[in-house]
């Protein structure tokens, strides 16, 4: 790679497109130089904008432009609504910008391929520039089964304790949902976990998912329960559990941290940086595996996921100078 690439942040306020602005900041093989924001940010500057993460807001000098005013960048990450970006991602692609996606509406779309780098790599031989994250959930749930499938999975089931901020900014302003007071349902969430689980897994399995927000400001936790063909042990599945991480600028020395106690928000939410998934309690019963699991669901299962995509497909040579 010679020199760094330029890209463009579609999305200025969202806890997303913010989590992409403080990630990129000073990034070594991207250099930001748009941002794209609603027509409420166009026009301002980014010091102007409402900065709602915990994290210092990065110093950038730049403008905040319009959908239509996007540059001729080598990159674009997009952290746009479902009904923005079925309009404005396809029009980049086409302009030759590469686009790496957290919109669920390309997610499966036959030639948009979804990746997680350390899971599906090969599924990125049908990039044509324009990819996608998963779904924030299913990454503490497919980092720790996907090494199980040399034991033979035969069935999942799935309960998840899913963060106010996967739910968008507002929820995290709202009281009543930080007390407590926060409707469990997420319309359509099961659905799509089991989807992109079978499809990570390459797998057409029994999936069984329940899937619930609770008060909790950052951070999805699973608990999970596989059965597998043959009888394993503890040791066994803490081995396959451990799956390579990648040399990447934005790769956690550890994909799965392995711990013998329950993951907890409080010490394992920035487990490498945000983008490690903490595994935990694991117990095994003869051909049953049960663990829960924990992961940044902005960090890992969001911005950082599509950064660490287009690291890989630089590093991979989809996309060079």
């Amino acid at each position: 790679m010679t020199g760094r690439y330029n890209v463009a942040i579609l999305g200025a306020s969202g806890l997303v497109g913010q989590r992409l602005q403080d990630l990129l900041y000073d990034h070594p093989m991207f250099r930001v130089v748009a941002i794209a924001g609603s027509p409420n940010s166009v026009g301002l500057m980014h010091e102007e904008i409402e900065w709602r993460l915990e994290t210092p807001r990065p110093r950038y000098d730049i403008l905040i432009c319009s959908m239509s005013d996007i540059p001729d960048v080598d990159i674009a990450f997009s952290a746009l609504p479902n009904n923005v970006a079925e309009v404005v991602e396809p029009s980049l692609v086409a302009r030759g910008i590469h686009v790496f996606s957290n919109a669920s509406t390309f997610r499966r779309i036959a030639g948009i391929p979804l990746v997680i780098p350390e899971v599906n790599p090969e599924d990125m031989h049908s990039y044509d520039g324009h990819a996608c994250a998963t779904n924030c959930t299913v990454v503490p749930v497919v980092t720790p089964i996907i090494g199980l499938k040399d034991l033979g999975i035969v069935s999942v089931t799935i309960h998840t304790r899913q963060a106010l901020s996967g739910a968008g900014w507002r929820l995290l302003f709202d009281e009543e949902a930080l007390s407590g007071n926060v409707n469990p349902l997420i319309p359509g969430e099961e659905e799509k976990l089991i989807a992109e689980l079978k499809y990570l897994l390459g797998m057409d399995i029994p999936v069984i998912a329940s899937c619930n927000r609770v008060s909790e400001k950052d951070g999805h936790f699973v608990s999970c329960g596989v059965e597998v063909s043959r009888k394993t042990s503890l040791e066994e599945v803490q081995k396959l559990m451990q799956i390579p991480t990648l040399n990447l600028p934005s790769s956690p020395d550890l994909v799965n941290n392995i711990i013998d106690e329950k993951p907890t928000r409080e010490e394992h939410l920035w487990a490498g940086n945000g983008m490690t998934t903490t595994v935990g309690n694991i117990r095994v019963d003869d051909n049953i595996i049960r663990f829960d699991a924990l992961s940044h669901n902005t960090v890992r299962g969001a911005a950082g996921g599509v950064i660490l995509l287009a690291e890989f497909a630089v590093t991979e040579s989809h996309i060079t100078k």
